[in-house]
């Protein structure tokens, strides 16, 4: 037969069974010989009789061969092949069932789905990672069956979806909320796009200090106040928080303290860290602290550049039994890393000498200009400034209250500032410049400092303050929890249990334990209590009936008041270790006190929240991903920040 090669029987070459796609029944008696490893797909090899045939995708010859040449035995192969394969089917499942692709709709593969989608926010992944290799194997290990969808599905469907049903979720907690406090901040991307961020902080039904992102959107035109605030005033519509009574906590440039009068927004606190900030940079400006400086970046520059010298210096630090630490480099705009800078320079002051004395170390020019002096100052500067530091760390809690601890650290700061003595130049020339800087901020908002401290058990004690002043704080907070509370009720001034229906003609008094002379009216219809019976007014009554109940209903609203502010200042203080919200939520005899102690506490000194967003930002919106589109990045920001963890109930999909 044309095509066809006989082999001779001695020939023992291996014959290859066919790949699995191969599903003729010929299969059976037909394999292929290997060829320098691979199989040799251009002839297929007779099993029965090693016969060679020619092989073009076709079976046609192959099976004319099997029944010309083997009949009987070809006919009776292919029938216990068959039988074998249906008993195999009819004890376990079918192995190809087994890899059958899951559906789209599946309930299985909307879970994978889902836990990808949360992937990419929580991990700030780029959307591609859908089709990066090792990701696909990473899936395709864990669920075979599973088809990874698309970047563009991921992107438009997916991420939108997730975004919806987070916004939703906290959309549900701010209306919960009693009270909410924003904060803003701006920035620039690397793409050189600006961007504002919001977040909002509430303090929850259960006591707990809650921080949400609530948008990063592109700001487009000059950043002006109005334009910020008119940016403020459309968020705050957007997520329905103008009945919240909502306060705005931003830095202290002037377009900001603009855009909080634009918004409508009151009160306006201007952030602490970056007040500190201002008033630590003016005392690092003085002409001594920053020539001091500058010689100092020069040594620690010196270091940070020369590949040598880093390596002496290290050996010259193991010798010493010395950390292992490299020198700081400050950030001009951050007075922190000033202080970090001088700090490490004095705990490697010893390598640092050894070091630059070392003869394998070229310099070019003179680089240790620093004198003993010099190293007394930093001594000065770094004990001076600690507490500062420790003010910064401090005040950059989001779990825990911080516009209550103004009052207290800025007393704090007042007399570690305070002139002495023993005081050299250069430290009372620092100390009278950030004196004179953190005086004239925070004009006015004393009140709401004092309130808030005095609400918050660990400093509710006010001892920053005069006997008279904190009388008068507390005498404010009694009038600020009734106020509060008749406006809870819906009454401009609570009645008490003397209320009065305006529909009636008469003053009920059945609840009064009253004795009034005057004839009875026809009586209620009998009921299970006794029934109570109408009086008629008197003249007097219907004189001065109204205001008399008003009164009373008022002084008695007052007196709870008055009487839990007794109870709560006859409390020990909480120590300065535990949080202040769950003392309140354990305080169940204040229920006014609580109340206006949640509108208060939930307003943050600093607007660093927002300015944690920066950190977020530059890994999303990175070089590689410069052409991000802005709503994406507000999707994977607010994601990123508010995506609570899956074995959170609330947040399950």
């Amino acid at each position: 037969m044309e095509g066809v090669k006989e082999v001779s029987g001695d020939n023992d070459e291996k014959i290859f069974n066919a790949p699995g796609k191969h599903k003729s029944k010929v299969w059976t008696v037909f394999g292929f010989y290997k060829k320098e490893g691979k199989l040799d797909r251009s002839r297929a090899v007779c099993k029965l009789c090693r016969a060679s045939l020619t092989y073009t995708g076709s079976t046609t010859n192959l099976d004319q061969h099997a029944r010309r040449r083997h009949g009987q035995e070809y006919i009776g192969e292919t029938r216990t092949n068959e039988q074998e394969r249906t008993a195999s089917s009819s004890t376990q499942p079918v192995i190809s069932n087994m890899f059958a692709q899951l559906g789209q709709n599946s309930a299985r593969a909307k879970e994978i789905t889902a836990s990808i989608t949360r992937f990419i926010a929580k991990g700030l992944c780029p959307y591609n990672i859908v089709e990066w290799e090792g990701f696909q194997d990473l899936i395709h290990t864990l669920e075979p069956r599973y088809k990874i969808p698309s970047r563009n599905h991921i992107t438009n469907t997916c991420m939108p979806a997730l975004y919806t049903q987070v916004k939703s979720q906290v959309e549900k907690e701010l209306a919960n909320a009693e009270r909410v406090a924003i904060t803003s901040d701006a920035w620039t991307s690397c793409a050189t796009e600006s961007y504002v961020t919001i977040t909002a902080h509430h303090i929850t039904p259960d006591w707990t200090l809650n921080v949400h992102v609530l948008q990063t959107r592109a700001f487009k035109g000059s950043h002006t106040g109005k334009n910020i605030g008119a940016l403020l005033k459309q968020a705050c519509i957007d997520w329905k928080l103008f009945d919240k009574e909502p306060a705005l906590v931003t830095d202290n440039a002037s377009n900001m303290v603009l855009a909080g009068v634009e918004a409508e927004m009151s009160p306006h606190l201007m952030c602490f860290a970056h007040t500190i900030n201002l008033a630590t940079q003016k005392a690092f400006k003085v002409d001594t602290v920053e020539r001091l400086l500058g010689r100092v970046r020069r040594v620690v520059g010196f270091f940070h550049r020369s590949v040598r010298a880093a390596e002496i210096l290290q050996d010259k630090q193991k010798q010493l039994a010395l950390p292992i630490h490299k020198l700081i480099q400050d950030v001009s705009t951050r007075w922190n890393s000033s202080h970090d800078m001088l700090e490490r320079l004095l705990e490697q002051q010893p390598a640092i000498s050894a070091a630059l004395m070392s003869r394998d170390l070229r310099r070019g020019e003179e680089v240790n200009t620093l004198k003993d002096k010099d190293f007394c100052d930093v001594v000065d500067i770094v004990k001076l400034m600690a507490p500062v530091k420790l003010v910064t760390t401090s005040m950059c809690e989001d779990k825990r209250p911080t516009l209550s601890m103004i009052c207290p650290v800025r007393a704090k700061l007042k007399k570690n500032f305070e002139a002495s003595d023993e005081d050299s130049a250069v430290i009372r020339e620092m100390k009278q410049a950030f004196r004179n800087d953190l005086e004239k901020r925070y004009t006015g908002l004393d009140d709401l400092f004092y309130t808030a401290a005095a609400l918050d058990p660990r400093f509710k004690s006010l001892p920053f303050l005069t006997d008279h002043d904190a009388e008068r704080t507390f005498t404010s907070i009694t009038a600020e929890a009734t106020s509060l509370h008749n406006k809870a009720t819906g009454d401009p001034i609570q009645r008490g249990p003397l209320q009065t229906n305006p529909c009636q003609t008469e003053p009920a008094l059945g609840d009064l334990d009253i004795s009034i002379d005057a004839p009875q009216t026809q009586d209620e219809p009998k009921d299970d209590d006794p029934p109570l019976k109408k009086k008629k007014m008197s003249a007097l009554d219907q004189l001065l009936g109204k205001d008399f109940e008003v009164r009373m209903g008022a002084r008695s609203v007052r007196d709870k008041a008055n009487e839990e502010v007794k109870r709560y200042r006859e409390r020990d203080l909480l120590s300065l270790q535990k949080n202040p919200l769950q003392w309140w939520k354990e305080q169940q005899d204040l229920p006014l006190l609580s109340s206006l102690a949640k509108k208060y506490l939930c307003i943050p000194a600093t607007s660093v929240a927002s300015e944690r967003v920066f950190s977020t930002a530059g890994d999303i919106v990175s070089s590689k991903r410069s052409l991000l589109k802005p709503e994406h990045v507000d999707q994977l920001i607010f994601l990123k920040k508010n995506l609570s963890p899956k074995n959170n109930k609330d947040s399950e999909t």
